[in-house]
C-alpha cells in the first residue's frame, strides 16, 4: 500500500485516482502520520452499468421533445392565466 497525505492528496487528486485506478492497490490517506482513509479501487461486481438508474427520471425512454410538451401549458391553460393576469375571469 503506499501513503500520502491528505494536503498531497488535496493538490493532486486525480493523478492519485488514476494510480489506484491502474495498479488497483490501494491508497493510505495520513493526517499528521495517522491513517484517516484508504482509497481502494472498486470491485467489479459493486459497479453496475444500468443507464435508467444513472440518468434517473431522464431514462425513462422520455424523449426531450415529449418531455417539454408534457410541461408546456396548453393553449386553453395559457389564455385562462393571461386572462387571470389582466384581471378578466
Amino acid at each position: 500500500m503506499k501513503k500520502t497525505s491528505v494536503f498531497l492528496l488535496r493538490d493532486n487528486l486525480a493523478s492519485y485516482l488514476n494510480e489506484v485506478t491502474k495498479t488497483e492497490v490501494p491508497l493510505v490517506v495520513c493526517k499528521y502520520r495517522k491513517p484517516i482513509a484508504v482509497i481502494m479501487p472498486p470491485k467489479k461486481e459493486l459497479i453496475k452499468d444500468d443507464v435508467d438508474e444513472f440518468f434517473g427520471f431522464l431514462g425513462g425512454g422520455e424523449t426531450g421533445d415529449e418531455l417539454v410538451r408534457r410541461i408546456r401549458r396548453n393553449k386553453r391553460e395559457k389564455k385562462y392565466v393571461e386572462n387571470l393576469r389582466k384581471g378578466i375571469r
